[in-house]
């Protein structure tokens, strides 16, 4: 019971620590980043007071691009800033001596890479857009009132979809199936700036699109032979009615796949993640200076 105790003090006053060395490192840009709804609207609307003579804010069409900008220039910068510095033999050597176990410092180094920055860039950000919507008038509704309510989704009767699985195209684009996602771009860039010493977010980048260039090389062969017979035929149909059956019957699988875009979504972002918690501890165990 008192070695239990003793873990867990050990751990808040490491969190702590990291914690505060967290916000030295980084807050300032974390807040710049977070205010950006507010700055954005203030020199929209100055901009448009110079032109027009008239306060126009900006409408949550051009709020939302920016917000996404925002946000994904946060998710990669931060690991770099937070956790890039363990690279240098001085400080990394200085981490490693800190009277924590490694296993304590991963799980400190998760909640604010993964948890606690995108909360507060979130929190903050929308907050703020919502208190600029509430001030004036003319920039209409909040990013939080169109991403997380009804207003938010694709009229799909306007297709012409066939018998294909409407539904699961619907439920694709919920915002809250992407909140794994976020976690996945973190812990991609944590991974980055553990193992490159210099130019963590664009060596990371490079690798990345290395990766995912030669994944496409080999799939689209393996593809294509694979669908060969299909494509082969269908090649040769004339005036084919391509509907929701047809296409059941001819690509099961994919028709299959198709049916279940959220489930194969979040099984495939599970494993994703779980694979990258193994490898960001794995790095973390094995660094030495």
């Amino acid at each position: 019971m008192e070695s239990t105790v003793s873990s867990n003090n050990t751990f808040g006053r490491y969190f702590r620590s990291d914690l505060s060395a967290a916000i030295s490192n980084f807050g300032i840009s974390l807040l710049v980043f977070s205010t950006m709804a507010a700055t954005t609207e203030l020199f929209n609307g100055l901009f448009s007071l110079m032109l027009s003579g008239q306060w126009h804010g900006m409408t949550a069409g051009l709020r939302a691009p920016l917000f996404i900008i925002f946000g994904v220039i946060m998710l990669l910068c931060s690991p770099a800033k937070l956790y890039g510095h363990l690279t240098d033999r001085k400080e990394g050597t200085a981490f490693l001596m800190l009277p924590a176990s490694r296993f304590e410092k991963y799980i400190s180094m998760i909640l604010i890479t993964c948890v606690i920055v995108p909360l507060f860039f979130v929190v903050v950000y929308f907050s703020l857009d919502s208190l600029v919507c509430i001030l004036d008038p003319t920039a209409g509704e909040s990013l939080f009132s169109m991403i997380f309510k009804s207003r938010f989704h694709i009229n799909f009767n306007d297709f012409s979809l066939n018998g294909l699985p409407v539904e699961s195209f619907k439920a694709i684009i919920s915002p809250w199936l992407y909140l794994d996602d976020l976690t996945q771009t973190s812990l991609l860039f944590l991974l980055g700036a553990l193992i490159f010493k210099k130019s963590k977010v664009g060596k990371t980048l490079g690798s990345l699109i290395l990766i995912a260039l030669s994944l496409e090389m080999i799939t689209t062969p393996i593809m294509s032979l694979a669908m060969f017979d299909k494509i082969h035929m269908l090649s040769e149909m004339e005036n084919v009615d391509f509907n929701g059956e047809f296409f059941n019957t001819t690509f099961p699988l994919l028709s299959w796949m198709m049916r279940h875009l959220v489930l194969l979504d979040t099984i495939q972002d599970l494993l994703m993640n779980g694979l990258l918690l193994f490898l960001v501890w794995l790095r973390l165990k094995k660094m030495k200076h």
